[in-house]
């Protein structure tokens, strides 16, 4: 049976790694959608309806994409934080943590 040991230096390996990810998220991809080139629909062409009917879907494009960083965003400052924590911590979970962590798999070890 393998047994688990908590690695801090690990933990903040994998912290630095999304935030990498999250400045970039932050600082060149977020821009570009609300600043940037792609802040204003590109010219479709000049066949007949082109232009209303891409305009529609590059505008639902836009706000779905914006959508999903914006959720892309959170969800990295909650893993950052919540790795930060477990490094503070020491690698204890709280009880209520574990519970989850057990319900969500099933209650099966899945690292025992």
């Amino acid at each position: 049976m393998a047994t688990r040991t908590f690695d801090p230096a690990a933990l903040e390996r994998y912290r630095q790694f999304l935030a990498e990810l999250l400045e970039e998220l932050e600082n060149e991809i977020i821009p570009s959608l609300s600043d940037g080139d792609l802040k204003k629909a590109p010219a479709f062409g000049t066949a007949p309806g082109a232009a209303e009917v891409a305009a529609v879907e590059y505008a639902d494009f836009h706000a779905t994409t914006w959508r999903n960083l914006q959720y892309l965003r959170g969800s990295l400052h909650g893993m950052i934080a919540g790795l930060q924590t477990a490094i503070d911590n020491g690698g204890v979970i709280d009880q209520q943590a574990a519970t989850d962590l057990l319900r969500v798999t099933d209650a099966e070890d899945r690292y025992a």
